[in-house]
């Protein structure tokens, strides 16, 4: 059975593609919506996205005629075949490959022009842990670790190749300076806000592997309007 009982099919309807999700539980949210919209894919690229979840990233990439492959990596092996299950039912086998591997022991070394990722965020002493596996791993450092995640991106990034990451504001220091200690160069900043008016607690980020760059803050992304409607930006996402 192409989807089992618990699971929905659901339409992205601003790329006509659909995708797996599970009726409840672990399902994907806004930020990887708005990360597959910030990097900026402008040339002829492999693609790698750390810990795709159920495959929204790629799928919400996919149409970029710039794109030659997309590899989707999710060490989660339900995840993993409900991303794999999606990539078929849209027939993108031929630019999209499901990995099921832990990142760190991935062997494609300077292959990638562009690393995306929408990570966990939660160190693991950082607040209670979901008593379900999947959002457990999708949101507590379990699995993978920032700086680990950084030492991966920059063994499978190319040489100036772009690393692409939506993470808390809270932790923004944090992902710079390691980001400099891994020797990235910092070139977009963009703060992303609920509404106008309420603090940032989500940053995206742009750096490239081994180059030093002037910074770039691009204007703030506010998710909603002051009607608590999706702002006219996040709208054209869906």
């Amino acid at each position: 059975m192409f989807i089992h009982e618990d699971e929905t099919l659901e339409e992205l309807n601003a790329v006509s593609k659909k995708i797996v999700q599970k009726k409840s539980g672990f399902r994907f949210a806004v930020d990887a919506v708005l990360i597959a919209h910030f990097i900026n894919i402008d040339k002829k690229s492999c693609v790698l996205d750390i810990g795709t979840g159920t495959g929204i990233i790629p799928l919400l990439i996919s149409e970029n005629e710039n794109i030659d492959l997309i590899s989707a990596i999710e060490i989660q092996d339900d995840v993993a075949d409900m991303a794999r299950r999606s990539v078929f039912l849209n027939g993108l086998d031929d630019r999209i490959e499901v990995i099921n591997e832990d990142v760190r022991y991935f062997k494609r070394g300077n292959f990638y022009d562009f690393v995306v990722t929408n990570p966990p965020y939660m160190k693991l002493e950082g607040g209670r842990i979901n008593t379900d596996p999947m959002k457990a791993v999708s949101r507590h450092e379990i699995k993978l670790t920032l700086e680990e995640l950084i030492e991966s991106s920059k063994r499978l990034l190319k040489p100036g190749g772009s690393f692409n990451i939506i993470y808390r504001t809270s932790r923004f220091l944090e992902l710079v300076h390691l980001l400099e200690t891994f020797k990235f160069g910092v070139k977009r900043v963009r703060f992303v806000h609920s509404k106008p008016g309420v603090k940032s607690e989500l940053v995206m980020l742009e750096a490239m592997k081994g180059k030093k760059l002037d910074l770039e803050v691009l204007e703030p992304l506010y998710i909603e309007g002051e009607d608590g409607q999706w702002s006219e930006e996040v709208k054209k996402y869906y």
